[in-house]
């Protein structure tokens, strides 16, 4: 019995790993075979043409409903098949591929395919297929039409002195996007087709002789090995490039906006586009990237400064916080000032739990409101959020639910945590936050010691491609820390590229050509 399910979920598996263009290999070519696998589907039109005046040299043309441009269809391809002189009096079908090769038929996009698998391929990706059954071809003209969003503000990254393009769904337009602010011949773009019934297109973006050739390699070699039924999410690439699988610190930086995207490639990093997403992938990166928003550089590098040194300085209080309030006013009451004492003490009078339980519900309500702001529309999210946090909170605390000092220091830590500008390491901090909540219940500031050396542990275990999570702190002696990390320096001293990410040229800004 035992063999037999076992056997049954092996055969489960071999199905699941199916490639279904393993069934169509190796057939010729032809419209008969392109009716019978997709006829059943409406939305994919087979139109029937003569070519020459005699009638007798005929093709078919096939185009997804939707996907193409009918207008440059139709002035492009099928006006000149019809009309073209040179087209009028051809022979056979041969003469006729060759025609159209050569340029009778005015498109800048064309490629001829000669097997069933790419034909398909091009076919289902927008292209127009002209398909001969006598000589078993086809021509795919590249003629992608289908609708699309248009180039507007970064939804979750707000912009207040700086560029607001952001990406789109569209892989050739966000390509275009980079093109035109990177005008370099060494800007190379690596393409990927992943996903066996997807065919999703994933676009490795470096600069040749800035980024590492080793990392570049083995991102490639990672992507490249990937095997996947489909790819419907920017987390199946992220996944393959994390060092630290099951950590819950970010290990690769996501963007959507343009301008931080190029920064990336400009400093020698490897940027990854996939096809459907509008965010971006940026490896590799260090903890101080996360704290790094683009408005930095738009701004003045004083004003810069004091706002990274103050992200740094909120994302500790906003994980330290809570675990201390616990630890402080249930084991070490001695170090608390007189009056603030009695108030706290006053506070909770009436109020039926304990600090750590009273933390423990407020902390989870957080995640509970947050989520809902997050779901819902975002009307009704904004609606919800205020009813949460006034409404609620100020009824608990007149109920003797909840004391007003936890709900101070929740709301202090929820705040400070809003300040990162990386959304995977705010979400991060406050499961970690969490963590340190339990182990201050265990041992007071002396459980909250030992957690937060844990923590430090994990970090400076993660190595991202080589690089240092906690470079430039733990790596080249500190000497890199006030490079741009936790402070940003003057536009005419940043004349270096980060030293951990080992470019192959480390001199940036007008000290070289590059």
């Amino acid at each position: 019995m035992f063999w037999n399910k076992k056997k049954k979920q092996d055969q489960n598996m071999k199905e699941q790993d199916h490639n279904p263009d393993d069934d169509i290999k190796g057939k010729a070519i032809s419209t008969d075979i392109l009716v019978l696998l997709l006829s059943e589907s409406k939305d994919i039109i087979f139109n029937h043409i003569t070519v020459n005046h005699d009638k007798n040299v005929k093709l078919t043309v096939i185009f997804v409903d939707g996907m193409v441009n009918s207008i440059q269809m139709e002035n492009d391809i099928l006006k000149p098949l019809v009309q073209e002189d040179a087209l009028g009096m051809v022979q056979d079908e041969k003469e006729l591929i060759n025609k159209i090769m050569l340029g009778s038929v005015y498109h800048s996009q064309r490629a001829f395919c000669d097997n069933l698998v790419d034909c398909i391929d091009k076919l289902l990706s927008g292209s127009v297929l002209l398909v001969f059954d006598d000589t078993n071809a086809a021509i795919a003209f590249e003629t992608k039409g289908f609708d699309k969003r248009g180039i507007t503000e970064p939804t979750n990254e707000n912009v207040l002195k700086g560029s607001k393009e952001s990406f789109i769904e569209v892989l050739h337009v966000n390509t275009a996007l980079v093109r035109r602010r990177v005008q370099t011949y060494d800007l190379k773009m690596h393409h990927f087709t992943l996903g066996r019934r997807t065919k999703t297109v994933v676009c490795v973006v470096y600069l040749e002789k800035l980024a590492n050739p080793g990392i570049v390699a083995e991102i490639k070699k990672r992507i490249s090995g990937l095997s996947l039924g489909g790819v419907v999410s920017i987390g199946q690439i992220e996944n393959v490039l994390r060092s630290k699988k099951y950590s819950v610190f970010p290990q690769i930086l996501n963007t959507e906006k343009v301008d931080k995207f190029c920064s990336g490639i400009l400093e020698g990093r490897v940027r990854i586009i996939v096809d459907g997403v509008p965010n971006t992938l940026i490896t590799p990166v260090d903890i101080s990237s996360m704290m790094q928003a683009s408005e930095d550089y738009a701004s003045n590098f004083i004003a810069s400064s004091f706002s990274r040194l103050l992200r740094f300085f909120a994302t500790f209080i906003s994980l330290t916080l809570p675990a201390a309030y616990i630890s402080v006013t249930s084991f070490h009451q001695e170090m608390i000032p007189s009056e603030l004492a009695s108030s706290i003490i006053e506070s909770k009078q009436g109020v039926p739990f304990s600090t750590f339980i009273e933390v423990v519900m407020m902390l989870l309500a957080f995640e509970v409101l947050l989520e809902a702001g997050l779901r819902l529309p975002m009307a009704v999210g904004q609606a919800v959020s205020i009813v949460g946090a006034l409404v609620i909170g100020e009824a608990a605390i007149t109920a003797n639910i909840l004391s007003p000092g936890v709900v101070i220091i929740i709301a202090t830590a929820g705040i400070t945590g809003f300040v990162i500008p990386s959304q995977d390491m705010s979400n991060a901090i406050r499961l970690i936050r969490m963590v340190l909540v339990f182990f201050s219940v265990l041992g007071g500031l002396f459980g909250v010691s030992i957690g937060l050396i844990l923590l430090l542990y994990h970090l400076c275990s993660i190595e991202i491609f080589g690089v240092p999570y906690l470079s430039p702190f733990v790596s080249t002696e500190g000497k890199g820390m006030f490079d741009d990390t936790i402070v940003r320096r003057k536009w005419d001293t940043l004349n270096k590229r980060p030293e951990n990410i080992s470019p192959r040229d480390p001199v940036s800004q007008g000290d070289r050509n590059v």
